[in-house]
């Protein structure tokens, strides 16, 4: 095996082992890591060996076993190589995180000095997008009534919409205070409400989350409502500024009718 092979084996061992002390090591002083997305949905560059590993010492804090396959070939410029990997990690919150992708190296001597790499940016983002854990909390605090804790994922602006909303509801609520106090309403009269996700698709390049979630409330009188749906949510400062709510208009009629009728 060749001195840059070396090098770029001793790196997916390295990260397969989680030892970020032998990982830290391959590096220059002054590299740079690209990679194609980050948990905000935009590409991203590390400047620095201490930057880089601060970076991945972040992910590490949420793995378990890490399993690497690669596969290694020296380009014809000595000072590159190419690798091509796959990756399966046990989640410590539990779940699995798989991906593969293409990694390109330019070496110093024997350290990194530049390393450039191509994912499954859907793949990533399906786990680590910020925004996709803040969509994933919304519909915990629903299902937990913590009005206060999901009012508190909103901006002072933000804007709540209904395509077909049943009659005498608004299709839009403006503002932070007026969509807690909508939905504290609701918490008032359902005797249960249970949220399920079905799918989180956060965007490329995009501040906006798809997600497909499933609902089971009870009403009042002993009747159950349930219904699937999908919501389009987008951000701003890290907060929902926006959340357009898409489900079967005649049901929501039903059990919004229902309520009226307490």
């Amino acid at each position: 095996m060749t001195a840059r092979l070396r090098v770029v084996d001793d790196f997916y061992r390295a990260l397969q082992a989680k030892d970020l002390d032998a990982w830290g090591e391959l590096w220059t002083a002054d590299a740079v890591y690209r990679v194609p997305v980050t948990p905000d949905g935009v590409r991203g560059e590390f400047a620095g060996r201490e930057t880089i590993v601060a970076a991945l010492r972040g992910f590490f804090a949420l793995f378990g076993r890490v399993r690497f396959t690669w596969d290694a070939e020296p380009g014809g410029d000595p000072r590159r190589v190419l690798a091509t990997w796959t990756l399966e990690v046990e989640l410590l919150a539990g779940g699995v995180y798989r991906n593969r992708g293409v990694a390109l190296f330019r070496l110093e001597g024997e350290r990194i000095a530049e390393f450039t790499e191509y994912a499954d940016t859907a793949a990533f983002l399906g786990v680590f997008c910020a925004k996709a854990a803040t969509a994933r909390r919304f519909f915990t605090l629903l299902r937990d009534r913590d009005s206060a804790g999901w009012g508190a994922l909103w901006h002072e602006h933000g804007a709540l919409s209904v395509p077909y909303p049943p009659r005498g509801c608004p299709a839009l609520i403006e503002g932070r205070e007026k969509i807690v106090a909508a939905y504290g309403e609701l918490f008032g009269v359902y005797g249960q409400f249970d949220t399920e996700l079905t799918g989180v698709h956060p965007a490329v390049s995009s501040d906006t989350v798809c997600v497909e979630f499933q609902v089971r409330a009870h009403l009042p009188g002993g009747a159950v409502h349930t219904a699937a749906g999908a919501g389009v949510f987008r951000f701003r400062g890290g907060l929902i500024s926006a959340y357009h709510g898409h489900f079967d208009p005649r049901r929501f009629r039903e059990a919004a009718d229902a309520l009226r009728g307490v």
